[in-house]
């Protein structure tokens, strides 16, 4: 009796644990990643007032924004002799940003919400590097000398009225101390400006159209005339001014209430509401491939990304919409994770990356055609010789990174990357970098008269980084508590099977001894 009790006990623990078993193997792996798909699929929509909405329009969790300057060491000999460039990195320069998004959700349809990103930013002291400060004096190349000579090179060079207006604004440049080079103040350089008046002057020669000139030729772009948004009534310029106590434009994106796949996607974009459009008006091409928005503004991303496609991501500062490709997995705060980067091909030449042609406007021009790893963001700044790449040159032409003595890419400091929290494609960290640098070269103005070598000269380069703050993050743990409930139960129903094969096991056993005695 005690035998066949053993084997009724064995039975009925194994045919529950295997039975147990499976019915968690199928909750856990093929009901659970629909349940979690549903949820995502509902939750992550921008409502007002959700928990979506409300990290979205408010980001709970710290932005910061790093600056580092590259300090021309020898611009004396530079300019006298046409030695190479030699920088110093000064950085990091770092200041706190705050974001909030002044929002109007569209009445008729629904489904789109239209935004301004207000932004401000603030010096921290405690996350700049030792013993940096604001006023540390910084002697960089003038954009505005820059500028100015790489327009007058354009003009006609066989006209006298045209060679004496050269020589009178070369003049007027010299008598106000510009040169190739300039020396301000971390400050002045990145946000509080310096004076702007030279400039302006030049401006007003050229707009209009001076009537002595010959007429003017068609292919030639207007003189770079500053927008009202980046300078203030002291009359200043610095490289992010425009930026601080300002935003990057109106936005419209749909809010992924009727089809999760379009959740966040830009739809239009422009400085005004009249202006908005799902194009770009600043590349070759008036729907081409370089113009079109696409994809987010890289704080949300929807559901149910598929790591062997390209995230499209339009970024304001390159005035241009760039992507992201699939890297690795990995663990972030203790949360499966996935790593994108932006890939070299971004801003690979044209022969490699057909696509990019339309990002060239001259292709006798390396200033305004760059080759690998640089863009003439100028395009978006009234034609200035400004020219955009990752920090150092990272994946750049090795000219763009021998022209300059003092440049030294690596890809752990100069990548751009995010990652994502693997089930709801939520952002966890994100590391924008983008390097500024001007186009210099021998012109028609004297001071770059005995330059030698066209060089992409870097001004700065900073990255922006935002982590998801703790208590953010804890959140995502439910998902990852369901996995252990899971397993645990699993390992449980694995461990009564085994336990029912023992004791019946063991039955037939004990029957065997049992035989052989009688």
């Amino acid at each position: 009796m005690c035998i066949e009790s053993l084997y009724k006990n064995g039975l009925i623990v194994a045919i529950f644990g295997a039975v147990f078993t499976i019915v968690i193997a199928i909750i856990g792996w093929a009901a659970m990643p629909g349940i979690i798909a549903s949820v995502s699929k509902k939750t992550l929509v921008l409502e007002e007032g959700n928990f979506v909405w409300n990290m979205w329009s408010d980001p709970p969790y710290p932005i910061y924004i790093n600056f580092y300057i590259f300090n021309c060491t020898n611009y004396e000999d530079v300019v006298r002799n046409g030695t190479k460039p030699v920088v110093v990195e000064l950085g990091p320069y770092s200041y706190r940003e705050y974001r909030k998004k002044n929002t109007t959700v569209e009445e008729n349809p629904p489904e789109r919400v239209y935004y301004r990103e207000h932004r401000l930013y603030y010096f921290s002291k405690d996350t700049s590097g030792p013993g940096l400060n604001l006023n540390d004096v910084i002697t960089t190349v003038n954009p505005i000398y820059v500028t100015v000579s790489s327009y007058l090179d354009r003009l006609s060079t066989n006209d006298s009225s045209v060679d004496s207006a050269v020589n009178l604004i070369d003049n007027f440049l010299k008598d106000r101390g510009e040169s190739v080079f300039m020396t301000v103040t971390a400050d002045e350089l990145i946000f509080k400006g310096w004076p702007l008046d030279t400039y302006l002057r030049i401006q007003d020669i050229f707009n209009p159209w001076p009537p002595f000139f010959p007429d003017r030729p068609p292919d030639l772009p207007f003189f770079p005339i500053l927008p009202p948004d980046i300078i203030d009534e002291g009359v200043t310029l610095g490289i992010f001014k425009a930026k601080n106590d300002s935003n990057d434009g109106l936005f419209l994106v749909n809010r992924g209430t009727s089809d999760y796949r379009l959740f966040a996607k830009i739809e239009a974009w422009g400085k005004t509401l009249e202006t908005s459009s799902a194009y770009l008006p600043y590349w070759p091409g008036e729907k081409s491939y370089c113009n079109e928005i696409r994809g987010t503004d890289g704080t949300l991303y929807p559901y149910g990304i598929d790591v062997n496609e390209k995230i499209w991501v339009y970024q304001t500062d390159l005035c241009r919409t760039v992507y992201a490709v699939y890297e690795q997995h990995e663990t972030f705060q203790d949360l499966p994770a996935r790593r994108f980067i932006i890939p070299k091909s971004v801003l690979e030449n044209r022969t490699n990356a057909p696509e990019n042609e339309c990002f060239c406007f001259d292709e006798e021009d390396e200033g305004t055609c760059p080759n690998t790893g640089a863009l003439f963001v100028g395009a978006c700044y009234g034609g200035a010789p400004l020219i955009g790449s990752n920090p150092h040159f990272f994946n750049g032409d090795p000219r763009y990174i021998t022209g300059v003595e003092g440049l030294s890419p690596n890809q752990t400091k100069h990548e751009t990357f995010f990652i994502l929290e693997e089930r709801t494609n939520t952002l966890l960290y994100a590391s924008k970098r983008a390097q500024l640098s001007i186009d210099v070269r021998k012109n028609r103005l004297s001071a770059t008269a005995n330059l030698r070598e066209r060089v992409f000269l870097p001004v700065l380069w900073y990255e922006e980084n935002a982590m998801i703050d703790d208590e953010t993050a804890k959140k995502f743990n439910l998902f990852t508590v369901i996995e252990i409930v899971l397993w645990t139960l699993f390992a449980i129903g694995l461990v009564l099977s085994v336990v029912g094969a023992i004791l019946i096991a063991s039955h037939f056993h004990k029957e065997k001894k049992l035989s052989k005695i009688v």
